[in-house]
């Protein structure tokens, strides 16, 4: 009977393929939105609607909470120092984000809006959308005064951003659980296990009952975020017992097969997320040799979401009736040189500045 490595035994260093993953999935986005954003529209079938019942878009970003929750919970636990912790994902997140938003209201805006110069930068609209800073703000503003407004998608300048707040939170979660596990190791170890126990098992239903209640009642927006929850819980999961789950392609590939079949139930929801975080898993730390090259380039995910649509959203205004192609190649094309120049201009320095 084989014997899989645990996920312990891979788990450590930086030789995987998450930066890879995640390049993958931040070019799924641009992918999924050269279609949305565009007038002409081919006939395509979305394979990941068809699949898992959620659109390409959803499905990419559900991959990188998964991956985010891998990754933070393993932060906290190695440095278990709530500064250090909320430093390294301010200075991830924060910097290039800044950037994208001056670049939005200075450049950006001024250069596409349909308002003159003066009423543009009068209103306090302009303003408030530097706002968008604060991700413990859920409520993300989109549009700029008269920017996009004859667009296909009107008045939408980086409809990518909204996700970032419920990472944020994210983040905060993994922190109270964090100060909660601390408390109860100290006050009461005793029954900490079965207090665990006891809010995983609570935590899952509910989850399951709210999406239920989501698909019932057409709540798709909800329903999106309760999945990005749920993979980002169980990523975290994964690396909390790491010490206990095989990394297995058959496993990964059995899990993989199982999804129509659960699709439509109850526990779905649960599933999915599980089954997507531990396949990441499998595909980050099995495959090794020639592919692990990627690493050497940088990681340029980020940039490549916070980018790309306001980039998109430009060249529809630029040409109108540009068709699907067209908008993927030139889309990915400039998206990348922007996501390079925050790489190596914003983000890599500031993280390597300790």
């Amino acid at each position: 009977m084989p014997v899989f490595p645990k996920i312990d035994h891979l788990c450590n260093g930086s030789d995987n393929n998450f930066n890879l993953i995640r390049i993958i999935c931040a070019w799924g986005v641009l992918f999924a939105h050269s279609y949305v954003l565009i007038r002409n529209k081919p006939k395509l079938i979305d394979p990941f609607q068809e699949y898992f019942s959620i659109g390409m878009g959803t499905f990419f970003v559900t991959v990188f909470f998964s991956i985010s929750g891998f990754l933070i919970y393993r932060s906290l636990y190695r440095s278990q120092n709530l500064t250090k912790y909320f430093w390294a994902r301010f200075k991830r997140i924060v910097p290039a984000l800044l950037v994208v938003l001056l670049i939005t209201v200075f450049v950006l805006g001024p250069i596409t809006t349909e308002l003159s110069y003066t009423t543009y930068f009068q209103s306090a609209h302009t303003w408030s959308y530097l706002l968008n800073i604060n991700l413990l703000d859920i409520y993300t503003q989109f549009d700029l005064p008269g920017v996009f407004q004859s667009n296909h998608h009107p008045n939408s300048v980086n409809g990518s951003l909204w996700t970032l707040p419920i990472e944020a939170w994210m983040y905060v979660m993994v922190a109270a659980l964090y100060c909660i596990s601390v408390l109860l190791d100290h006050h009461i170890p005793r029954y900490h296990n079965l207090l665990r126990s006891v809010g995983l098992i609570g935590m899952s239903v509910l989850a399951c009952v709210k999406a239920d209640n989501y698909l019932l009642t057409q709540q798709l927006e909800k329903y999106s975020i309760l999945l990005f929850i749920c993979t980002f819980a169980m990523g975290s999961l994964l690396y909390h017992f790491r010490k206990l789950i095989p990394v297995s392609g058959f496993i990964a590939i059995l899990l993989f097969l199982n999804i129509p079949v659960l699709e439509g139930s109850i526990i779905y929801p649960l599933y999915y997320s599980f089954t997507i975080a531990y396949c990441v898993l499998v595909l980050a730390y099995l495959p090794k040799g020639y592919i692990r090259r990627y690493n050497r380039i940088g990681d340029y995910s980020y940039g490549l979401y916070i980018y790309a649509f306001p980039i998109q959203q430009l060249i529809v205004l630029l040409n109108p009736d540009i068709n699907f192609s067209a908008m993927l190649v030139s889309s990915t094309v400039l998206s990348f040189v922007f996501a390079a120049l925050s790489w190596h201009f914003v983000e890599q320095p500031i993280i390597k500045n300790r």
